[in-house]
């Protein structure tokens, strides 16, 4: 019985360091719309629970553009809504 307890805890102290691991890889990372490949499905714009990205209209189309950027978690919610990768998460600092 103590051998159950040693594994169930050993696997949910390395899910929580994995977490703060994960949480702080993504401190950096922002999302970044690729133009071109946006057809303006504005999937991740419901996935988004953070407020980050809006809709802008052209005259041909919709496209998706990140309205508040720091407010983005790079929880990856809107990545894998994105069918046409037209999105992706990018070092701050590189934007």
């Amino acid at each position: 019985m103590n051998v159950v307890y040693i594994v169930v805890g050993a696997v949910v102290l390395l899910w929580f360091v994995g977490g703060i691991y994960r949480k702080k890889q993504r401190k950096n990372k922002i999302i970044h719309v690729v133009v071109d490949s946006c057809t303006g499905c504005q999937r991740c714009l419901r996935k988004c629970h953070h407020n980050v990205l809006d809709r802008v209209s052209e005259e041909k189309r919709a496209l998706v553009f990140v309205k508040n950027p720091d407010n983005c978690t790079a929880c990856g919610d809107c990545l894998s809504s994105c069918k046409f990768n037209a999105l992706e998460l990018i070092e701050k600092n590189k934007k």
